[in-house]
């Protein structure tokens, strides 16, 4: 069954999907892309039970207008999901992310080697972008949609600041499941031959025919890709 959750940090509730499993499956914690909902990622958690899952909302977006004002660095993002998995007390688990939560991850697994089992990185480098006025005014109606005050927004917007993480993927030692969209731009050439220079045990999948969503067109290729990842770190 997968339970509402909420974690605190510094005051603030987090909220967060989780289901609980038996202890032989590794657990897995899903972090989204820019204005991702845990909620999106609750088909998966079902599909994969019963192992043990946890899904993250980004700070402010399950909130609405009773989002934090501030708390919207890069820092902040690692922090927050700290707390949350220190909330849900999983232990070590392997960790999954998608376009913009991949440095969030990355800068989790940095701090974290010892639980964080492994990694899915879903088309996104080991950076943590600065946010132009351009996204903002792409970001603005998207966040409309979903319900998202723009006040998250503009804090988000004036909160960033580019963190480059390729210099510190050397602390890492989890296999690495890295999938990129053959049809993205998110993803170039140089940032998949950095993450094979410093990455010691790297998986690479290219979709030729997806997009930044590498979950499309083919969404049973995508998760029969995941499920044998996940099989291979239960029985590392």
């Amino acid at each position: 069954m997968i339970e509402d959750r909420w974690g605190d940090r510094d005051g603030v509730e987090l909220h967060y999907l989780v289901q609980r499993g038996p202890a032989g499956l590794l657990p897995l914690v899903y972090v989204p892309g820019s204005l991702g909902k845990a909620e999106e990622f609750r088909a998966e958690m079902e599909r994969l039970a019963p192992r043990t899952a946890l899904a993250v909302d980004e700070r402010g977006v399950f909130e609405g207008e009773g989002a934090p004002e501030v708390g919207y660095t890069f820092e902040d993002r690692v922090a927050d999901l700290e707390a949350v998995v220190a909330d849900a007390a999983l232990g070590p688990a392997c960790v999954m992310a998608f376009s913009l939560g991949v440095p969030i991850a990355l800068g989790y697994a940095v701090r974290h080697p010892a639980q964080v089992r492994g990694l899915i990185l879903l088309d996104y480098p080991a950076r943590y972008p600065g946010r132009d006025d351009a996204w903002l005014e792409r970001a603005l109606p998207f966040a409309r949609e979903r319900g998202v005050p723009e006040r998250v927004v503009r804090a988000i917007h004036r909160d960033a600041a580019q963190v480059e993480l390729w210099s510190e993927l050397g602390a890492l030692r989890c296999p690495v499941l890295l999938v990129a969209g053959g049809q993205s731009p998110s993803v170039s050439a140089e940032d998949l031959e950095r993450y094979r220079d410093a990455l010691p045990d790297l998986q690479v999948e290219v979709f030729e025919d997806a997009g930044h969503e590498v979950f499309r067109p083919d969404y049973e290729r995508f998760m029969r890709l995941i499920e044998g990842f996940l099989a291979e770190l239960d029985e590392a």
